[in-house]
């Protein structure tokens, strides 16, 4: 299984949105700068999750965009879900044996799975646990021993 760049990159600029998320508003060049993604295609995603109502934009010289809603309360689910489409989420009924054989009715039994595993890890996280995730992960956040 394997996320879109489109949805990588939403989701890293989600992640550093919600770092500063009492800062105020992050301009999409800050943000493109920050991830290393380019700018364009940021552009896209942020205004896809604004419509999603995922973020505040704001126009001006101290515009940009900010977390509409606080990081606890930001379902990682819901995110992959706008960026990825129902691809990744399907629920697993759609997800029937289309076939009679052995074999057919085997993927589509570890397809259903896989789907239930992905939704049950996608809808336990918040983007505040992915935050504070990244945060104790981060090489600064390292403890050396001599």
């Amino acid at each position: 299984m394997q996320l879109s760049k489109r949805t990588q990159y939403g989701i890293r600029a989600m992640v550093c949105l919600a770092e500063n998320y009492n800062r105020g508003f992050l301009q999409t060049r800050e943000l493109a700068a920050r991830e290393g993604i380019p700018s364009k295609f940021l552009e896209a995603i942020l205004a896809s999750l604004a419509r999603a109502r995922f973020l505040t934009s704001k126009i001006g010289a101290t515009g940009g965009y900010r977390l509409q809603h606080a990081p606890e309360d930001v379902p990682v689910s819901e995110i992959v879900l706008r960026l990825e489409g129902r691809r990744m989420t399907d629920e697993p009924e759609a997800l029937a044996a289309t076939g009679n054989t052995p074999g057919e009715i085997g993927v589509s039994l570890i397809h259903t799975q896989l789907t239930v595993s992905l939704q049950r890890v996608l809808k336990s996280i918040t983007l505040a646990d992915l935050t504070r995730q990244v945060q104790e992960n981060s090489p600064g956040n390292q403890m050396y021993y001599i």
